[in-house]
């Protein structure tokens, strides 16, 4: 069921997307989509939340962080930036606009803003474990973020972007990160 809405918002729009047509689609009971999903404002939140949840790879992460493997973490903030597995634009688009128009869509794009920043502090940790680095790592976390979804951005319009790009947004992340462990003070 939830692939059908992926598909169908993707091609219709949220607001054209039914939820006679999904059961239509999905081959599920209307009823069925009710018992599992208050509205479709919560199929979207599944959605969003699947698809966090691969584009974290928490997982690698997580081993990461056991091994205090610094070069993984780099690398899967390296992945991260790189936004290369982003799924279907037209369903990332469709999603991102209605968060601007539906207080419910935005709070799930919020909690979603707030689950990559935990990730992204909790991976910069693993690099600069040092106490005393919270608001700078903080800092950085959010510049990740705001690279990283640059980069998506990017992606959407234009589907691609060249390497040296990359090359050097991550140059700047290892230098603010050689700029912590220098120095750690907020």
């Amino acid at each position: 069921m939830v692939q059908a809405a992926r598909e169908l918002f993707a091609e219709h729009g949220f607001h054209a997307t039914s939820i006679a047509r999904l059961s239509e689609r999905s081959g599920v009971l209307v009823g069925q989509i009710y018992r599992d999903f208050a509205n479709k404002e919560a199929i979207v939140a599944a959605l969003v939340e699947h698809d966090l949840d691969e584009f974290l790879a928490a997982d690698e992460l997580c081993a990461a962080r056991c091994t205090s493997d610094r070069a993984m973490v780099r690398a899967w903030i390296a992945r991260f930036i790189a936004c290369d597995d982003i799924g279907d634009t037209r369903l990332i688009a469709e999603i991102t606009a209605e968060s601007y128009r539906n207080p419910r869509i935005a709070a799930i794009f919020d909690a979603m803003e707030d689950r990559l920043h935990g990730q992204l502090v909790r991976a910069l940790t693993i690099i600069v474990p040092d106490a005393g680095n919270e608001q700078r790592i903080g800092r950085l976390a959010e510049a990740i973020l705001i690279m990283a979804g640059g980069m998506c951005q990017r992606r959407i319009n234009t589907r691609s972007t060249a390497p040296e790009v990359l090359a050097l947004m991550m140059a700047f992340i290892d230098a603010e990160i050689a700029a912590i462990e220098r120095d750690p003070r907020p």
